[in-house]
């Protein structure tokens, strides 16, 4: 088994969750969001920053990983999963995580917008899910990401149930041209009534 790896970037702080992370970043995605930071990850042949793509087993990555394991220890960090959308490749970083050292924090980015089959491997490996929602309302998500955003509310709410609230992050975007404040309160009211989450709203995706 190889993870198909876009990236591996190291030492980073307050971007993926608390303490000194490693963002491992994955190809493949379901979206094709008008503002998307890693368009790249959709491209078949490409080989970024140095990396192969298909080059690491899990025992490989975990070597990579392990470079900063004191860090991780000292300041309640670890791994965090993005993408593209990681889910995708699920089963690879169920193997990672079951790898690790329990003391690593293993968390993962994504939208939810995949089959509950690729989420539900994780439930028991990751200890926060960093979930981008971009909107509730499904004609702006549409407009938006290309894709319909049924799934991502269904998922949203099972795996509130088998995780509970504690380990969800949920990201709220203002989004130029596709939404407003007043949207984003709709998405905000919903997330609160329905997971019981306090979600982060955060500015500008995109150029302004």
């Amino acid at each position: 088994m190889t993870g198909d790896i876009m990236t591996i970037s190291r030492l980073r702080m307050g971007t993926d969750g608390s303490g000194v992370t490693t963002l491992v970043g994955l190809f493949g995605c379901p979206l094709h969001c008008r503002y998307c930071l890693n368009e790249f990850c959709h491209d078949t042949g490409t080989i970024y920053n140095g990396t192969p793509r298909g080059a690491y087993t899990p025992s490989e990555l975990i070597d990579v990983l392990k470079k900063d394991d004191v860090y991780y220890r000292m300041s309640g960090g670890g791994v965090t999963f993005g993408g593209g959308e990681p889910l995708l490749q699920s089963e690879f970083i169920r193997e990672v995580c079951q790898r690790s050292p329990r003391e690593w924090k293993k968390r993962i980015e994504t939208s939810l917008n995949v089959p509950w089959e690729k989420i539900e491997p994780l439930i028991g490996s990751i200890d926060e899910w960093i979930v981008d929602i971009k909107d509730v309302n499904p004609d702006i998500y549409k407009a938006y990401t290309g894709s319909d955003n049924h799934l991502v509310l269904t998922n949203l709410k099972l795996l509130a149930s088998r995780v509970g609230p504690q380990k969800l992050h949920i990201r709220v975007p203002l989004i130029p041209e596709f939404n407003d404040y007043e949207d984003i309160d709709i998405s905000v009211k919903w997330v609160r009534e329905e997971l019981d989450v306090e979600p982060e709203e955060f500015g500008y995706v995109g150029n302004k």
